[in-house]
């Protein structure tokens, strides 16, 4: 979709959404019977002895195409909860091995699409998942990674459609995990929690569940919501103890109430777990607002051996390395570069915002106001995305509009973003 007509259409856009959705986006009643499965072609939980026994009967039978797909969505799912790229490549290889050898077409195709989606290859995710309908058009987690992709590739009419799709059919985990985050696009918090509310009650146990409640805790934290952020936080630890993503939330709730002796000691042991880049900088970030400078430095250095493993392994990262760089001051000229190669990748909201900044850090005031109103065009209330628009309004000479994004950021979430928040509030003095 052109990003021109978009901009044109901010109000068409939510009107075709609402028309997309017909009764989704109204508020929920009852919530249905648990689905085949979370959000985002999510699977069981990959146990390494379960892999182990796959192996092996592959290693016996090398033409087993059933064995192959199953080892292969293991090993998606392994990556997943272990954040290790290299199983993506084992994955993808597995996948189309069983392909080869007479496996179910569409769990491999469903598989490969999962996998490319994974590695921010949102062109390639769309593509296998309409292969993967075609060979099953009643194909619910098809159409859930299809409408993801669109999502990611800023084409949110269709992938709203997609999303409807799936919601048409029953109210299970999949369909309201994926209406909670486009009503949250559409700037509609509140109708976004009560779907993810939902979601939670139809959540089987162990991970799912805990997946689940923290995307309502973090609903709620940017919602202004601390106090309900924390307990759902907490609960999803209580159903799956140490989960690593609850252990960061928890982390970034103790360094926004200045915490930041607890919040470093939280987010350290997820990081030895789990190694995710968005893991390292907010530990790096604490660091900072904590005054330990030297640490944030070696933190950070670390960032940059994360990402090149996630490179190495076919991850595309340069919409998340832009922004990083952008955030810390550091290669001001080649961060523009890589947040333009995203966008002309994937032009979402988020890549529209990153080019914003990028823009704006590279003295492009007005260029960067037009992909900022781009990034704004859903209604969607991010307190990082207003405050960049401040930033650039304020860059323009225009301090009483800057005042006004500087306020609305901090309205929609005085805690937004422990790096900008306390700029917001100085400017608003």
């Amino acid at each position: 979709m052109r990003a021109k007509l978009l901009v044109a259409g901010a109000a068409g856009i939510i009107a075709v959404a609402a028309m997309f959705f017909g009764g989704v986006l109204d508020e929920p009643s009852t919530a249905g019977k648990l689905a085949a499965g979370p959000a985002r072609a999510r699977l069981a939980p990959a146990k390494a002895s379960g892999i182990a026994v796959l192996e092996r009967r592959v290693e016996r039978s090398p033409s087993d195409g059933a064995a192959l797909v199953e080892l292969g969505l293991a090993y998606q799912q392994r990556a997943r909860e272990t954040a290790d790229p290299t199983d993506y490549g084992r994955a993808e290889a597995a996948l189309r091995r069983g392909l080869r050898s007479g496996g179910d077409r569409y769990l491999a195709t469903t598989g490969l699409a999962a996998v490319a989606a994974s590695r921010h290859r949102f062109e390639e995710a769309v593509d296998l998942a309409r292969r993967a309908i075609r060979i099953n058009p009643d194909a619910e987690a098809a159409y859930g990674i299809l409408g993801d992709g669109l999502v990611e590739l800023g084409q949110y009419g269709e992938g709203f459609a997609a999303f409807d799709r799936i919601a048409a059919r029953g109210s299970g985990l999949p369909a309201l995990t994926r209406v909670s985050y486009a009503r949250e696009l559409l700037g509609r918090r509140r109708q976004a929690i009560a779907a993810m509310r939902m979601a939670v009650e139809t959540a089987s146990t162990g991970e799912s569940a805990a997946w689940t409640l923290v995307q309502l805790g973090n609903l709620e934290f940017d919602g202004n919501r601390l106090q309900a952020a924390e307990a759902a936080y907490r609960q999803a630890l209580a159903v799956f103890p140490g989960y690593p993503y609850a252990e960061a939330a928890l982390a970034r709730i103790d360094a926004t109430r200045g915490r930041f002796g607890d919040a470093v000691r939280r987010y350290r042991e997820v990081v030895a777990r789990m190694p995710l880049p968005q893991h390292a900088i907010a530990l790096g970030d604490t660091l900072v607002a904590a005054g330990r400078e030297a640490e944030a430095r070696e933190t950070y250095r670390l960032v940059a051996a994360i990402d090149r493993l996630f490179r190495a392994n076919g991850v595309r990262t340069e919409l998340e390395t832009a922004l990083f760089d952008l955030d810390h001051g550091r290669q001001l000229g080649d961060a523009l570069a890589r947040a333009r190669q995203a966008h002309a990748q994937a032009p979402s909201i988020d890549a529209e915002d990153v080019l914003a900044w990028a823009l704006l850090k590279n003295n492009r005031c007005g260029d960067a106001r037009v992909h900022s109103v781009r990034a704004l065009r859903l209604g969607t209330r991010d307190g990082l995305k207003l405050f960049h628009r401040g930033m650039i309004e304020r860059c323009l000479g225009r301090p009483e509009a800057a005042k006004s994004f500087f306020a609305r950021a901090l309205a929609v979430n005085r805690h937004f973003s422990l790096l900008y928040a306390p700029v917001a509030r100085e400017a608003l003095r």
